[in-house]
């Protein structure tokens, strides 16, 4: 699971390059925001698959991190053309923090549950 995760990760990262080199409306800055979306979409499940956890998290969490992924990659394609002030990235970001957050909770949780 964890070289699917990895080679999905690779295959998307590379089309959202080629998509941001061909795709004149498609900026510089969302094609590098989407970049980071899927470079972290792809280690927080890359992680799951690699941590212990029990069945039940492992699955819906990775329906969670797939489905929030996908919307912050959508958010990356509306986000306006500039750094500050940018409540789309902030979003993410802090959408990412979460994903982070749930992912070490759940694993504490799953290490106490027997």
């Amino acid at each position: 699971m964890k070289n699917i995760t990895l080679i999905t990760g690779i295959i998307l990262l590379v089309a959202n390059l080629l998509f941001g080199s061909i795709i004149s409306a498609y900026s510089m800055f969302n094609m590098l925001l989407n970049c980071g979306v899927i470079t972290a979409t792809t280690a927080l499940l890359f992680a799951l698959s690699s941590i212990t956890l029990k069945d039940g998290f492992r699955i819906s969490l990775t329906f969670l991190f797939g489905i929030l992924g996908f919307v912050e990659f959508i958010l990356g394609l509306l986000a306006p053309q500039q750094y500050k002030d940018n409540g789309y990235l902030i979003f993410i970001v802090l959408v990412v923090a979460f994903e982070t957050i749930v992912l070490g909770v759940t694993h504490i949780v799953s290490k106490n549950v027997k």
